[in-house]
């Protein structure tokens, strides 16, 4: 009997906290207003020479008018770098081979992997790789003749993506480390 009677006795919200209710809602949805606004300029598509695309922004299709982004760049030579890594670390090439490995724009060409196309990567970009560390390799018959498998000392090479015209908020350098040949890794 007490429960319905609480019950009877509401009437609802008084004017002034309908007001102060409805002010809180338009301030927050504000706020929600100008933080979107404010991230989605960094979702914008923007050319090379920096200024924002609003041409590119309303195509839809990726493949004739691709979106030059840093995060798109970032991908595909992630993905290129993954078959280059997953080539170079085989024990069946020389370290010798790896060294003499010039920058190129072009790695699938120029390198002579095959399972990486022409436009692996973005045409301001080149790949390189360099073994300027302090964890020299063996040679592939001295990782295979040691009598305790912890003193192999596998090559340590690092594999980066620089851009051809300097570092900017549109292109930005990305490195990874590996290690090969990968058996003795």
């Amino acid at each position: 009997m007490e429960f319905s009677n609480k019950f009877d006795r509401n009437k609802g919200m008084t004017i002034p906290e309908l007001v102060m209710a409805t002010l809180m809602l338009t301030a927050f949805m504000g706020v929600f207003v100008v933080v979107s606004k404010f991230t989605a300029n960094f979702m914008r598509p923007i050319n090379l020479d920096g200024n924002l695309d609003f041409e590119l922004a309303q195509e839809i299709d990726a493949s004739t008018n691709p979106m030059p982004d840093i995060l798109n760049h970032h991908y595909k030579i992630n993905l290129t770098i993954d078959s280059i890594i997953s080539t170079l670390s085989q024990p069946g090439l020389s370290s010798t081979f790896i060294r003499n490995l010039e920058c190129t724009s072009s790695p699938g060409r120029d390198w002579g992997i095959d399972s990486i196309s022409k436009n692996a990567i973005p045409d301001n970009y080149s790949i390189c790789i360099t073994h300027e560390t302090q964890l020299f390799e063996d040679s592939y018959e001295n990782l295979l003749n040691r009598k305790n498998p912890k003193d192999a000392k596998p090559g340590i090479y690092i594999i980066y993506a620089k851009p051809n015209n300097g570092i900017s908020y549109n292109s930005a350098p990305l490195r990874r480390i590996f290690c090969r040949p990968k058996p003795f890794c």
